[in-house]
Order: structure tokens, then C-alpha cells, then sequence
């Protein structure tokens, strides 16, 4: 008796077997010589394809002119930073850290907040060399300060895991990865903060490593953090169990937090006694 596979098994080549029709010899040729050249167009156009997604073009919003890449991540990150607002709006006169700062898009929405200075850090190749070219464009060389860099609990280095797409580069791949992989250089978290001065804001996009990051923050630096906006991932399973700990982390910390409704954001900010 088969089973459901070989019944469906069965079925497909019979319906095949229908709809082909029979060929003589030179038609046989003239089918392999049409799907040969399918397959060269197809070969072509995808490698057309790669090579514009890499391409930039330059966009003008309230003020900046952001290079990106229109056929990949980079039009949503842009929409979702700096018209959705999904990491908030930067107090004047603060001083932020922006981990994972993909092509610069929220270190230079800040500038537009008037922020003392921005720390960027972010570790895949490309995307850094994007966000230099932005900060350049936009001359804010003097405010933003671009560290091609993760950043982790200690100084080390990590196997970063990188996407086909332009973002979701991360140290926790799903079994589902597709990409390439590369070393990269991570700066410990409180030897960044020791040498920045409140008040602080903390951005964080770092597809996993927000776990380790944050509560890795010691007492004295994490005093001088007012506020927090903060990426959470659990699709990796491995970090399911982390975000309980890091929402009790927070909380302890003397901040109120805010879960969006539309995006995986826990939205921080210090509760001062009156």
C-alpha cells in the first residue's frame, strides 16, 4: 500500500506525463537550446539584481541627505526611524550611544534633536562604510563619531553572522541563515560609557546581543543613562528565556517601561523622584 507521499508522487508524474507533449529529435534541440537561454537570462538578471540592491542613491529628509540602497532594508529603516519615530525622539542636549547603527540613519536623526554627541557602533563592513559616507555628507564629523565596532559584555571577538539583506546581521543566526560570516572586533560596553558623560541616551539594535549588553552595565554607568530604546529579538531560541531577565534588569534599575504595540521595541525612561 503506498503512503500519502508516494500517492502524491504518483499523481505529479502522471500529470506530467499528460501535459508534456513528444518531441522529435531537432524539436528536443530547439527546447534545450529555449530553456538553456531562460536560464542564461535568469543568471543574468540576477546578478543585475545583486548589483543594484548594492547600489545608492541619495534621499533628502527633513534637512539630511541619507545614501541607501533602494532595493534592500535600508527605505524601511529610514521610514521607521525618522517617520514612524520608533526609537523615539532624542532630548536636546544628550549624549548618545547607538548600537548597530546600520548606515547612520538614527545617529543623524539625532544630530536633528540637537545631541551633545553620538557614539556609532556597527560591525559589518558595508554597512559601516555607508555610514561614514553619511556622516561626511551630511558634515557631522564633529558630532558623530563612527566606530566600525560590536559591542559585547568584554573586549573581544565574534563570529558575526551576516544577511543577504542589508540588516538582521547578528551573533545568534537562525537555522534558517543565509549569508556570509565574518570576525569582527567587539568593544565592551562599560568601557565605552566610563568615558561618556550623562545625560545618557542608550539605542539598541544589536539582533540578539541586547541581552548581554545591557545588563552587563554596571551600577555606576547605568546612572547615568536617562533613557533607553531598546531592539528585543527572540527568534533564536536560545534567547527566548533572556527577556524576562532583561525586563527585570531594567526595571530594577529605577526606570518605567513601555512595550510598543506596533514594533519589538521596549521604550525605557528613568523614573526621578519629585
Amino acid at each position: 500500500m503506498n503512503n500519502g507521499r508516494d500517492y502524491f508522487e504518483i499523481l505529479s508524474k502522471h500529470r506530467l506525463n499528460k501535459a508534456l507533449p513528444t518531441f522529435d529529435s531537432e524539436e528536443k534541440e530547439q527546447v534545450k537550446l529555449s530553456r538553456d537561454e531562460k536560464l542564461r537570462r535568469l543568471a543574468s538578471e540576477l546578478v543585475d539584481n545583486y548589483f543594484h540592491a548594492n547600489a545608492t542613491v541619495p534621499l533628502k529628509l527633513h534637512g539630511l541627505t541619507i545614501r541607501l540602497r533602494p532595493l534592500s532594508y535600508d527605505p524601511i529603516a529610514l521610514y521607521s526611524i525618522m517617520v514612524r519615530h520608533i526609537y523615539g525622539l532624542v532630548p536636546s542636549g544628550y549624549s548618545v550611544i547607538d548600537v548597530g547603527a546600520h548606515i547612520g540613519i538614527f545617529s543623524l536623526f539625532a544630530c536633528l534633536s540637537n545631541a551633545k554627541q553620538v557614539f556609532a557602533f556597527e560591525p559589518e563592513r558595508r554597512n559601516f562604510s555607508l555610514l561614514i559616507q553619511n556622516i561626511r555628507t551630511n558634515h557631522r564629523e564633529g558630532t558623530v563619531h563612527a566606530f566600525n565596532l560590536g559591542v559585547w559584555s568584554k573586549d573581544t571577538r565574534k563570529i558575526l553572522f551576516s544577511s543577504r539583506a542589508s540588516a538582521f546581521h547578528t551573533f545568534f543566526p537562525s537555522r534558517y541563515h543565509v549569508g556570509e560570516t565574518e570576525s569582527v572586533a567587539c568593544k565592551e560596553v562599560n568601557s565605552i560609557l566610563d568615558e561618556i558623560n550623562g545625560p545618557i541616551f542608550l539605542k539598541v539594535d544589536a539582533e540578539g546581543a541586547e541581552y548581554e549588553i545591557v545588563t552587563s552595565i554596571s551600577n555606576e554607568n547605568i546612572q547615568k543613562i536617562e533613557k533607553i530604546e531598546l531592539e528585543y529579538h527572540i527568534g533564536n531560541h536560545a534567547l527566548k528565556p533572556l527577556l524576562p531577565i532583561l525586563v527585570q534588569f531594567i526595571e530594577s534599575n529605577a526606570f518605567s517601561i513601555r512595550f510598543r504595540k506596533d514594533a519589538h521595541i521596549i521604550s525605557a525612561t528613568r523614573s526621578r523622584e519629585t
